[in-house]
């Protein structure tokens, strides 16, 4: 077999090396480039010149060959850029559904109490006290329980409101009502809130004092705080006002009744809530028998030792010699008292005899011819009535047969 050199066209389309002059490929039509000319070796370089090929479409096996993609002119972006231009405007495109679906709601009744609740949920009472009508008339003093600092725990504060209903003024009055449930720990409370339409004024709904009325009686007068807050106790009987929350009452003891803690127990009719703390009967104090003994023997000197014999003076049983006669007593013995719990009440505890105790007496008086006569004797002393705090917080004796 010969050798002979020519030259040999690459069709940069199907990359066959097609032989002869610059033209169309011989395999696939496509023109030719003749700078991709090269050497070939075999005969199809000598018989090229002489026998030319019909220009028909290569038939050979299916190659497909994707056409060059011409770009616009301009310089190409980097896969960077072009992940931070799909990046801005996905997040564009979040931004104008976030404004559709979380744009607020128009302000209504419902939406009042929601925001209530939302400002007690935080612990901002102020901003919820904001949404009340004559919110600036509940001052401490007047309302000590509507302050941040009733509702500083998180668990005392509600949570869970759900809006179930809600009615439209009558005859075009001024109020909505809002019935809603609400979470106070594990109890749920359901409360009917009046709403003011207010259109000169923001917000434009306020609240009609959407509280809980708190009543408790506080025993033996003693120091209460509600949730920390020092509470009087002539406005806890009366009942005063409080936001929604979980509420404990701690009295402080003192020198004749023991301090208790108690919880508010919250009761709703579907209108109002009300709490209540139910201190009941105090325990005695530890130390109150001892106080109570003492202040049996004090009251026994003040009224029958220590000065003129008076009605308070519970001796008995001098014998009476004449009109004028003057009695003097001396205790050589005090009675011994018990106190009776069971008798407590809110503001005192009985006590009885445990051990008679007694005292001497003497009576001097004028016979008829004026000479000076004495007597003596002793009787049997006993105390029983009821012990009780003074304002000054001593404890006061009333004793009774």
């Amino acid at each position: 077999m010969s050798v002979s050199t020519g030259t040999s066209t690459l069709c940069r389309r199907c990359g066959q090396a097609a032989p002869g002059a610059p033209g169309r490929c011989t395999y696939c039509g496509s023109p030719l480039n003749r700078a991709a000319a090269f050497p070939v070796r075999g005969p199809a370089a000598a018989i090229a010149p002489a026998i030319p090929m019909a220009r028909t479409p290569y038939e050979g096996p299916a190659h497909r060959f994707e056409p060059a993609r011409l770009d616009s002119g301009g310089p190409g972006l980097s896969r960077r850029t072009r992940l931070l231009l799909g990046a801005g405007a996905a997040v564009a495109i979040l931004a104008v559904a976030a404004l559709i679906v979380l744009r607020p709601a128009p302000p209504s009744p419902a939406g009042a109490v929601r925001d209530y609740f939302e400002h007690l949920a935080a612990g901002d009472t102020a901003a919820a006290l904001a949404l009340v009508d004559s919110g600036e008339s509940y001052t401490p003093r007047a309302a000590p329980l509507l302050v941040a600092a009733a509702l500083a725990d998180p668990a005392n504060r509600p949570g869970g409101l759900t809006v179930t209903a809600t009615e439209e003024p009558e005859g075009g009055g001024p109020y909505s009502t809002v019935t809603a449930t609400y979470k106070l720990g594990g109890q749920t409370v359901e409360q009917l809130f009046a709403v003011v339409a207010t259109p000169d004024e923001q917000p434009p709904y306020r609240l009609e004092r959407p509280f809980l009325t708190l009543t408790a009686q506080v025993p033996g007068g003693l120091a209460t705080t509600v949730n920390g807050v020092a509470v009087d106790g002539a406005a806890l009987a009366q009942g005063t006002p409080a936001f929604p929350g979980v509420y404990t009452g701690t009295t402080s003891g003192n020198a004749l009744f023991a301090g208790g803690t108690r919880a508010a127990t919250v009761r709703s009719d579907g209108q109002g809530a009300r709490a209540e703390i139910a201190f009941g009967a105090p325990a005695v104090a530890p130390g109150a028998p001892k106080a109570v003994q003492t202040a049996v023997e004090e009251y026994l000197d003040r009224y029958c030792i220590n000065g003129p014999v008076t009605s308070q003076c519970p001796l008995r049983g001098a014998p009476y010699k004449a009109y004028g006669q003057q009695t003097t007593w001396a205790i050589t013995t005090y009675p011994q008292v018990q106190l009776n719990p069971d008798s407590s009440g809110r503001v005192q505890v009985a006590f009885a005899t445990a051990t008679e105790g007694s005292a001497a007496y003497t009576v001097t008086w004028s016979d008829s011819s004026g000479a000076p006569q004495t007597a003596t004797g002793t009787v049997p002393v006993t105390a029983r009535g009821y012990a009780s705090l003074g304002n000054d917080g001593t404890i006061t004796i009333s004793l009774g047969y």
